[in-house]
């Protein structure tokens, strides 16, 4: 089984609902930053229903990128450390997660997706930074998730260049 934990795009809505395999274990408005900061309180995969050889897959980060990151910008921090330490305490939950379950499971994560025009959206999101800059919040952002997948030997899920354009 196929256990996708995320925000909206890991949502039955986000086109799982109809594949018999996944179960999405969407937390709605859920950030990177807070699973790092609230640990097993808001993320503890012992209260799911997960077996020895299944497939978990995270799926966070896109609402840090596009609403959270540049608030946190200043002088003396830049984008990149701020998004460093989110993903370095991510993936000490995602591991702490692992190893306290004592499950034999194939951990994924998934790239945080492109970043829509803020321009061309009609839906009320939030949006924080010009769309370049936002550009480079989520470029950098998968670019730490690939790493830390290497460093930990997790897969990472990246289908970024599947659906952007320039």
């Amino acid at each position: 089984m196929i256990h996708l934990f995320g925000d909206s795009h890991a949502s039955d809505n986000a086109g799982w609902k109809d594949c018999s395999n996944i179960i999405s274990h969407y937390k709605n408005s859920t950030l990177c930053y807070s699973i790092g900061r609230d640990g097993l309180k808001r993320l503890d995969i012992r209260n799911y229903n997960i077996e020895n050889k299944d497939i978990l897959i995270f799926c966070y980060g896109e609402i840090d990128c596009r609403c959270h990151v540049k608030k946190h910008v200043n002088k003396n921090i830049s984008y990149q450390k701020i998004i460093d330490n989110i993903i370095n305490k991510y993936f000490s939950i995602i591991k702490l997660n692992i190893e306290i379950s004592k499950l034999d499971v194939t951990v994924c994560v998934y790239n945080v997706p492109p970043p829509v025009h803020g321009f061309k959206v009609e839906h009320s999101f939030g949006f924080i930074g010009t769309d370049n800059e936002r550009k480079q919040y989520h470029l950098y952002f998968n670019n730490k998730l690939k790493e830390k997948c290497e460093e930990y030997g997790y897969i990472f899920f990246d289908i970024y260049d599947k659906y952007c354009d320039d």
